[in-house]
């Protein structure tokens, strides 16, 4: 996000993180700032001065250039494995000090990530519209509950002095991703990863350009069109082009990592996934210590979640810029040059050659 805004002409980019950058990533920001000479990156990282919780950190960083023109609101506190008030404190009321400093500082425009599962009812949702979409009566994990909480509020923000929009991608992916594919493909890896139930269902993904992209295009409509933009406090969802079979992307990008076939493997009964992962909940409860396997995620893995992002394309002017099939061969060949070779000598394994990946792929074509 920080490396396109530079590219796209911004003069100034604030990034404020909890997490200081990487020595890989501070290289990558330097690198674009050179490509970029007009424009400037101001860090405002670390438990401290990063911290979303704090009323001084977020005012700091707000005041660091005289006028802040948009707000791009993408932090949250995501995945089933954290202590429930700290999703409310990151997620709500995090988002309620960006808020109150959006209006201190006169901040014109703020662009909030929300999320898809503001929408899961934990059933099968199968090309919907926004419009379509309702809020359930009852979440099944916390951070969805939390970050609906936190897009009603900004959208209750929305004001003649503050303009606001909420933009949620679905499943997204791409090269230096640390949250979706390396956990799957480490699971898959070490041999332990297994199909859920039959491996058919449908999901909207979206590639990290796209996403970024698509928070833009979002900004854009209610900068330009200000108090007669119809996307003036409502939700989005941005996705790729097509939706995809979960498990054969996933499939896909294992075995050219040279991982063994997922579908030559005995599939995972969906009962028995519920079954486990009660039991753990039950160890949850009484150890303290988060397991993996929840029934929300075995949900997620299991049910169709795709969408029709035609509102998004007519409101914002949304359009991919990346088609799947290329954006999906982009992030395996990253991965592939990337991540496999400090996986493989972290748990020792060989590194495969071309060979023996293009023999697996050439059996599973047989």
């Amino acid at each position: 996000m920080a490396e396109m805004l530079l590219d796209r002409g911004a003069k100034t980019v604030i990034c404020f993180d909890i997490s200081k950058p990487s020595s890989k990533l501070m290289d990558r920001l330097n690198a674009c700032q050179e490509k970029n000479p007009g424009g400037k990156f101001i860090h405002c990282n670390g438990p401290i001065d990063g911290d979303l919780t704090s009323k001084d950190a977020v005012e700091k960083a707000f005041a660091m250039v005289d006028q802040i023109t948009v707000v791009y609101h993408v932090a949250a506190l995501v995945g089933p494995f954290h202590d429930e008030e700290m999703y409310y404190k990151v997620n709500v009321e995090g988002t309620q000090k960006i808020l109150d400093a959006c209006k201190k500082y006169k901040v014109p425009t703020l662009v909030n990530s929300s999320s898809p599962s503001t929408r899961f009812n934990g059933n099968d949702i199968k090309g919907k519209r926004e419009d379509e979409l309702e809020f359930p009566e009852v979440y099944t994990a916390l951070y969805a509950e939390t970050k609906a909480e936190a897009e009603r509020m900004v959208t209750a923000a929305c004001s003649e002095t503050l303009s606001t929009i909420n933009v949620a991608p679905h499943q997204v992916y791409g090269p230096h991703d640390e949250l979706f594919l390396p956990s799957l493909l480490s699971t898959m890896g070490n041999g332990r990863l297994r199909i859920f139930g039959k491996g058919d269902k449908k999901i909207s993904v979206c590639f990290v350009d796209n996403y970024c992209h698509g928070l833009m295009c979002g900004a854009d409509e209610i900068n330009n069109n200000s108090k007669n933009s119809p996307a003036l406090g409502k939700f989005y969802i941005i996705t790729d082009e097509e939706s995809q079979v979960l498990w054969d992307m996933i499939n896909q990008a294992g075995i050219e990592m040279g991982f063994q076939d997922l579908h030559s493997k005995f599939h995972l009964p969906v009962w028995l996934l519920y079954f486990i992962a009660y039991l753990c909940g039950i160890y949850t409860a009484l150890s303290g210590k988060k397991t993996k396997l929840t029934p929300f995620t075995v949900r997620m893995l299991t049910i169709h979640r795709y969408f029709d992002p035609a509102l998004s394309k007519q409101d914002l002017k949304y359009e991919p810029l990346y088609q799947f099939e290329d954006s999906w061969k982009l992030t395996i060949a990253w991965f592939k040059e990337n991540w496999l070779p400090e996986y493989c000598a972290k748990f020792n394994h060989p590194l495969p050659d071309s060979e023996t990946t293009n023999i697996q792929k050439s059996e599973k074509q047989d």
